[in-house]
């Protein structure tokens, strides 16, 4: 069998620093290098099958349900979580009522315009991200008692095999990230990638670690919900870089989201993912061992490289690109996630490529509140600290106002304000704003994560490699 397509012979990715051809050779060992070249052509087989399915089936291919389907029991049912965690994106509808929607998107909308110092600078700017944070509508959403309990939910997907594991997926920690309001013929130019680092995934060892099984040539049996390594993976190792944080995001978050302020038909300057978790992460992981495609077309006649420091996509300091003239197979199943309705959420899996419409041809704006689910956990300390000191001071959050000049950052007016918060608790504490309670039923990593967060908060700074 041959590949969906072969690359051009000519066109060669880039090398990095030589010091990873050794990651390379670290990765996949010796006795398991004929095991991985077999792995990669039951993988690309299966691609080609799999693939098909999803370009066929459209946007019914991402799942969806109603919120009052897990309303009840506080989780999903059996066969939508299965095919969520196959496919790694699911829609759920109706969290919140169209009313309470365009009640926030009119006070965003008068934010912005009273704010535009705020509301209007963009980096390097696109056309329609706005870098408000905490505004009264923001605030307002995010703890919303339906958001709190579809975050609830979908935190029960994940699990570590370790009870001692320093992460509680019971608790939330907020990361700040950016709204969309995209105006009818808007372009925009989002290529198909991964938000959180792009080389980190294969040189940091516990990053690594994650995808062992991929390594090991056992791709069917990566768990992308076991949060173990994971949870002590360093994503960010290049945050002092230069041309460092374009798309990076320095935050540990299981599931990417947003939340519709908008009436949106597919392909109308929405999201679209590739909706085959297991499928695209192998591909990903073991794409720069086998980066060029044979010229015979044959599968048996890939070759696979552990002495170059090629890695076709990964910049350090960037997130990763989806390059289509090596990552030419994962373009074929890239689809647009179904019709949005006000007041739906939208989540994928940290792991689970994807884009924006690359046109707006719809008749009104596509707008979202972005929310993404952080656990507390031992790296994402550092996220609830710099969310606290940008929320107090009503400032951009570290990983956008490093992108700022001087002169924005004197300007910047992010709206925040605890009264916002309306006493929730939850609200507080995922802010930084109250200490994490110490009870009776935790597991030994939730009590011991919450008492270095609460020491943390009272210190104003961690030291993560002390436990890393």
């Amino acid at each position: 069998m041959s590949p969906s397509k072969i690359t051009t012979a000519a066109i060669v990715p880039p090398d990095l620093d030589p010091r990873f051809v050794a990651v390379k050779q670290r990765l996949i060992k010796p006795e398991n290098i004929k095991l991985v070249k077999e792995s990669w052509k039951r993988l690309l087989i299966e691609i080609e099958k799999e693939f098909d399915t999803i370009a066929k089936t459209g946007p019914a291919y991402v799942p969806k349900i109603d919120f009052h389907d897990i309303e009840a029991n506080n989780k999903l049912p059996m066969e939508t979580s299965k095919l969520f965690k196959q496919r790694g994106c699911l829609m759920i509808e109706n969290v919140v009522d169209s009313v309470q929607i365009d009640t926030w998107f009119n006070e965003l909308v008068e934010f912005c315009k009273a704010h535009p110092e705020t509301a209007g600078y963009t980096f390097p700017n696109p056309t329609a991200w706005y870098n408000v944070f905490w505004s009264k509508p923001q605030s307002e959403a995010r703890f919303h008692p339906n958001m709190k309990k579809i975050f609830s939910t979908m935190a029960k997907e994940f699990h570590v095999e370790n009870d001692s594991s320093l992460i509680d997926l019971d608790t939330q920690v907020v990361y700040g990230d950016r709204i969309r309001i995209r105006e009818p013929g808007k372009s925009a130019a989002l290529p198909l990638h991964l938000d959180s680092s792009s080389i980190e995934r294969w040189e940091d060892e516990m990053y690594s670690k994650v995808y062992q099984e991929i390594f090991n040539g056992n791709w069917e049996d990566w768990d992308p919900f076991k949060l173990d390594e994971r949870t002590y993976s360093k994503e960010n190792l290049y945050e002092d870089e230069e041309e460092g944080k374009s798309t990076i995001c320095s935050c540990f978050r299981t599931l990417q989201g947003w939340l519709a302020l908008s009436n949106n038909k597919s392909g109308e300057g929405t999201l679209r993912v590739l909706p085959s978790l297991k499928l695209s992460m192998a591909y990903i992981m073991l794409r720069p061992f086998f980066w060029k495609d044979p010229e015979s077309g044959d599968l048996d006649d890939y070759e696979i490289d552990l002495e170059t420091p090629k890695f076709p996509g990964s910049k350090p300091g960037t997130g990763q690109l989806f390059l289509e003239n090596f990552y030419h197979h994962l373009h074929q199943g890239v689809i647009s996630i179904p019709d949005v309705k006000k007041g739906s959420f939208v989540f994928w899996h940290c792991d689970i490529p994807h884009e924006v419409d690359r046109e707006h041809n719809g008749d009104g704006h596509s707008s979202v509140f972005y929310y993404g689910q952080a656990p507390l956990s031992i790296t994402n300390i550092e996220t609830l600290l710099d969310t606290k000191h940008a929320f107090l001071n009503s400032i951009s959050p570290a990983d956008y106002r490093s992108q700022l000049t001087e002169e924005q950052k004197e300007k910047e007016s992010q709206g925040a304000d605890v009264a916002h918060l309306k006493g929730d608790v939850d609200a507080e504490r995922a802010m930084g704003l109250k200490p994490f309670a110490i009870e009776d039923g935790l597991t030994p990593g939730q009590l011991e994560i919450r008492k270095i967060a609460n020491e943390a908060l009272l210190k104003g700074s961690i030291n993560v490699s002390k436990h890393v």
